[in-house]
């Protein structure tokens, strides 16, 4: 009754070559065609028990699938199934069951695209994961348990494995406090996640990497005192074991570190991107100058042979990395073995990727060597952030060409002196090469998936000489690749192109860092970016959300490309439903994105009217305005209903009463929450819709806005300031359900929504107040964990609250967040350990760098009504040098353009303003003795020196 071995299994399915998911190659994949309704059928040939299943997921995978198991073929039984499959490895487990057939079916398929499971693999009852407990193995997939109050369901994996995390949907009854536990011997347990306000339908943990054989869930506290009910216990297993990924791990890590992509090693690695303007490919090029330049592509990495010895970037004692001008996207990594330096330098042109990898001797005699590049099957993108493995089951080097997987990779300034091709025996092929050069044949083909290849290009330099090798690798099919290219030529027209479409810098403070760091963020966005779609990554966020999307087409306002952000809003008006929801997210090609996230994520109906009143302040566009305000209108009414179907379940005496239906559009939230996050949009979004309705002529809608925001505002001012008392906390909360603070998400009702009269002002201080506390917990030497860089939005709430020192210091954290410092931009989580081989999210995460951009500007420029306020929040740094200089800044007044100097008893500042005058010009400038704009004295009250308008003002300390 054992399970047959896989030979002599059959199988059958829906559509394509269902052999692969049970060929016991982890290189290989089934593809379903498309359809309504994928399957895929085992035969065992007999009768055998099952225990449980794994299944390894390719790219894309199911959310909603089940397993069925019958004796005959045509009377079938639940085995297991999922409701929240997310790819990766799935592990189920069951009571012993008798079946010949097993059967894979899905509810919820894609109509666009195939689903891909690697291997499929079915085991009797003392090889399947348990459960100790008796009686619970259910919850791993098969039904319902029911757990006591202090009881628990331990798993034994078998062996060893690296557990992420654990999904549980509950059943009628829930834990209100339950935790999660590790163990390597099934005694020891060390908790890895409790939540202690547990409140329904589902919860979802995830901790940093690790190994255990036992997973212990235990509820302490259930809303019944008869117990919670688990619907479903999922597991979340990292599924490296035993696929390709795995088997390059293990033999990077017995091998000389510097020569592996360190990934390998489980060490983190950053990247920026490389792209066209209004293109939507893109290559990745990391910190030791490795590039991929397709999504899911092999990297190729850049080695030295110095007197018969390889060495890696890695192993440099220094690695340096910069940007053209310091800002456009046009990155350099530079480092050196024996005194001969590497400086690769990388840009996209005309479809393609070109890396110059140029070789100085900077010793006092001779040197001979080679430059190596070596291409492998792992992507730059490590797998703990759904890359890893770049499949290559072919390669053939022609001349100065390169083929992978029979179609172009790579090509070459010069031919190779020597190409190695290998397949992989328990190593790459720098384990072939790494004592002497070897040559191979030029061309094989394999089923593993893991071939790489070596190409060395001899050098010999005298004192100071330098040697030059061009790779070009397309970014799309139907590319060839360019090996005539005239490097410097091409990095100077395309430096100019990027200069050309970003424009003159428009801000430089005297601290080179910040200049450089925002307008960099410009280049970036429009690298991420389709030529519609902000997208605020290349690979993890390859989709655009109107949350980050408003954000970086309000930075490409500041900066002066209202086109572009006009053409983003346009775009996405089209595709807002008709009864006026917005999608949260889309695909670049327009398409609604239906993954995690989709239609519950509320802040979108007031980050879209945001963005549309924000791009018409700038351009005062009278067709744009009547194209987006339908659109607008429809969008903003809809929150109507969103309230509507909270107040049908809360009446006015609560605190719930008025507030959007909850949503997980807070990305701290993992269900559905009484966000206050989505209110602030709200809120802005009745103000900008009576602002927009007002400019058109509508009186009707702006009237209706006006009142419709006064009773929302109302509501929303009324529900925080219960939440806070109910709760007797003294703190602004971040949502009226979760009882949690959050002064990161309560910032942007500051910046961008400026509904800040809503908050309770007694007890705003405190609130940052405990901001505060946590910075000096992650300044620490000894903190160990992680956070988001989205607290650059804090910068914001400190600076309006006068609490400028503390903005500063900030501002100094956050540059010290960026990775590596000098490509000038973030990771959208950042770790203590720079190394530690956690989720990153994505980078450079555009964003971030937006939010950084904006809250700069805000510092330096602001509007507010009729005002024009300068300066609110301006570091010493800023005055060294040349001062501050505004060139040509887009603002709401139209341009403006600013240089201001100090001296040790003067600050002089020259202004003007072309387009309509502010009513007013608000200054700050903390111990001004007196001043004069054009000669006239100016009011002064406190930190503020007032002027009707002005060309120059003169302050005396």
């Amino acid at each position: 009754m054992n399970v047959p071995y896989k030979g002599r299994w059959t199988v059958t399915a829906s559509g394509g070559d269902p052999r692969a998911a049970i060929d016991d190659s982890y290189s290989t994949r089934w593809v379903s065609e498309p359809s309504v309704a994928p399957w895929l059928e085992i035969d065992f040939g007999r009768i055998a028990i099952l225990g449980g299943l794994e299944v390894y997921w390719g790219r894309h995978a199911p959310k909603v699938y089940s397993f069925g198991s019958s004796l005959d073929g045509e009377a079938w039984t639940p085995l297991c199934a999922t409701r929240h499959g997310e790819g990766g490895q799935d592990v189920f487990a069951f009571p012993p069951t008798e079946a010949r057939f097993v059967r894979w079916t899905c509810a919820d398929p894609e109509p666009e695209r195939g689903l891909e499971i690697v291997e499929i693999n079915l085991y009797g009852p003392g090889e399947a994961a348990s459960v100790q407990e008796p009686g619970r193995i259910a919850a791993l997939g098969r039904g319902p348990v029911k757990i006591p109050p202090g009881e628990s369901i331990t798993v034994d994996f078998g062996y060893t494995r690296s557990p992420l995390g654990v999904l549980v949907q509950w059943g009628e009854t829930y834990g209100t406090d339950f935790s999660v536990e590790l163990s390597d011997d099934g005694e020891n347990f060390r908790e890895v996640g409790r939540i202690i306000l547990g409140n329904g339908d589902y919860d979802s943990f995830y901790w940093r990497s690790t190994t255990s054989r036992y997973l212990r869930f235990t509820v302490h506290e259930a809303s019944s005192p008869e117990g919670a009910v688990v619907d479903e216990l999922k597991l979340r297993i990292l599924n490296k074991d035993r696929m390709p990924i795995g088997q390059l791990e293990r033999a990077a890590q017995v091998a000389r570190s510097d020569l592996y992509p360190q990934a390998l090693l489980e060490r983190q690695v950053y990247w920026t991107v490389l792209g066209e303007i209004d293109r939507s490919e893109d290559a990745l090029f990391d910190e030791y100058g490795n590039l991929e330049p397709r999504p899911g592509s092999g990297q190729l990495m850049p080695l030295f042979r110095l007197d018969g010895t390889l060495h890696g970037a890695p192993g440099a004692s220094a690695i340096t990395q910069t940007l053209a001008d310091g800002a456009l996207p046009i990155p350099s990594v530079a480092w050196s073995a024996r005194e001969v330096e590497l400086r690769a330098t990388a840009l996209a042109d005309a479809g393609q990727a070109i890396v110059e990898y140029r070789i100085t001797n900077r010793a006092g005699v001779p040197q001979q060597g080679a430059l190596v590049l070596a291409l492998r099957p792992a992507q730059i993108n490590p797998y703990w952030q759904h890359g890893g493995h770049a499949i290559i089951n072919s390669i053939a080097i022609d001349g100065k060409e390169v083929r992978v997987n029979d179609g172009w990779y790579a090509g070459f300034s010069s031919a190779p002196d020597v190409a190695t091709i290998a397949e992989f025996h328990d190593g790459d092929v720098v384990k072939l090469i790494e004592n002497q050069p070897q040559h191979t044949e030029r061309c094989l083909h394999s089923d593993s998936g893991l071939l790489s290849a070596a190409c060395e290009f001899d050098f010999s330099l005298d004192p100071g000489e330098t040697a030059s090798f061009v790779v070009s690798a397309p970014l799309r099919d139907g590319i060839a690749p360019d090996t005539e290219v005239d490097f410097a030529s091409i990095r100077e027209k395309v430096a100019r192109v990027w200069r050309e479409k970003i424009g003159p810098r428009r801000i430089t403070v005297g601290d080179r860092e910040v200049s450089d760091t925002v307008e960099a963020q410009t280049g970036l966005i429009l690298v991420n970016a389709t030529r519609y779609a902000f997208k605020p990554g290349p690979r993890n966020y390859d989709r655009t959300w109107i949350r980050d999307g408003s954000s970086q087409a309000l930075a490409l306002l500041y900066a002066g490309l209202i086109e572009e952000a006009e053409r983003y809003v346009l775009w996405y008006s089209k595709r807002i439903y008709d009864n006026g929801m917005v999608p949260p997210i889309l695909n670049p090609d327009g398409s609604v994105n239906r993954g995690y996230g989709s239609d519950i994520e509320f802040d979108a109906q007031g980050q879209f009217v945001a963005i549309a009143a924000d791009t018409y302040r700038f351009s005062r566009d009278r067709a744009f305005l009547e194209a987006i305000f339908e659109p607008v209108v429809r969008a903003t009414r809809f929150i109507e209903e969103l309230c509507a179907r909270t107040n049908a379940l809360h009446g006015p005496e609560t605190r719930f009463h008025g507030l959007l239906a909850p949503s997980i559009s807070h990305e701290g939230y993992n269900k559905p929450t009484y966000s206050y996050w989505d209110n602030f949009f709200a809120l802005r979004a009745w103000r900008d819709c009576a602002y927009l309705a007002a400019e058109i002529g509508d009186a009707e809608i702006a009237n209706l806005a006006e009142t419709k925001e006064q009773e929302f505002a109302a509501n929303l001012a009324r529900s925080l300031r219960m939440t806070t008392e109910e709760l007797g906390s003294g703190l602004v909360h971040a949502s009226a359900d979760r009882e949690d603070v959050d002064p990161t998400s309560t910032s942007i009702a500051f910046e961008p929504c400026r509904v800040e009269d809503v908050l309770p002002a007694e007890y705003i201080q405190a609130t940052y107040d405990l901001y505060l506390d946590h910075l000096e917990l992650i300044r620490a030497p000894d903190f160990q964990g992680g956070f988001t860089p989205y607290e650059i939005r804090n910068l914001n709430a400190l600076v309006a609250l006068g609490r400028t020192e503390e903005a500063f210091r900030l501002l100094g954290d956050a540059l010290t967040w960026r990775r590596p410092a000098g490509w000038r931009h973030w990771a959208e989580v950042v770790w203590a350990d720079p190394r530690v081989p956690d989720y990153i999210g994505d980078m450079p995460h555009t964003w971030i760098g937006a939010e950084f951009a904006t809250a700069i500007r805000r510092m330096l420029v602001r509007e507010n009504g009729g005002t024009l306020e300068l300066f609110r929040a301006v570091p010493d740094a800023w005055w060294e040098g040349e001062g501050i200089t505004l060139n040509e800044l887009p603002t709401c007044f139209g341009t403006v353009s600013l240089k201001a100097r100090r001296n040790e008893s003067r600050v002089t500042v020259d202004l003007s303003v072309t387009g309509t005058a502010p009513k007013r010009i608000v200054l700050r400038y903390p111990g001004a003795r007196q001043a004069h704009a054009d000669g006239k004295p100016c009011e002064i009250d406190g930190d503020l020196i007032k002027a009707p308008n002005l060309n120059r003002l003169v302050i005396d300390l």
